[in-house]
């Protein structure tokens, strides 16, 4: 969601996707968001595209941002006890479910491990 800016008469005057001192947030499709980058000569569906795109590439990310998590914890450059206890449960869950799924694989194969 872009932070906006307005004049005294409620037009935006700057958007920008990083905070700005002061600023509304608005979801990216506002009819005001709209109308000011067309208006500034930007095609909004570049933005619509983009997000799109992240949104398409979310679990991708999610997995490689949780095996990013794994190797440096193995390589004990930090400990599961650093992180937010809210990742920690969220981190502790998958990897319960990882296992699920490794067992139900391993058992169907007749192999464990």
């Amino acid at each position: 969601m872009p932070f906006i800016l307005r004049d005294e008469n409620g037009k935006i005057y700057r958007a920008s996707a990083r905070h700005l001192i002061d600023a509304e947030l608005v979801p990216h499709n506002h009819p005001d968001v709209i109308a000011f980058l067309q208006n500034r000569g930007q095609d909004p569906s570049y933005v619509k595209d983009a997000l799109e795109e992240l949104r398409r590439t979310d679990n991708e990310m999610s997995r490689a941002v949780e095996d990013v998590v794994m190797v440096l914890l193995k390589k004990n450059l930090f400990k599961m006890t650093d992180l937010p206890k809210a990742v920690q449960d969220r981190m502790a869950h998958r990897v319960k479910m990882r296992v699920l799924i490794q067992d139900i694989y391993d058992q169907a194969s007749g192999s464990k491990g």
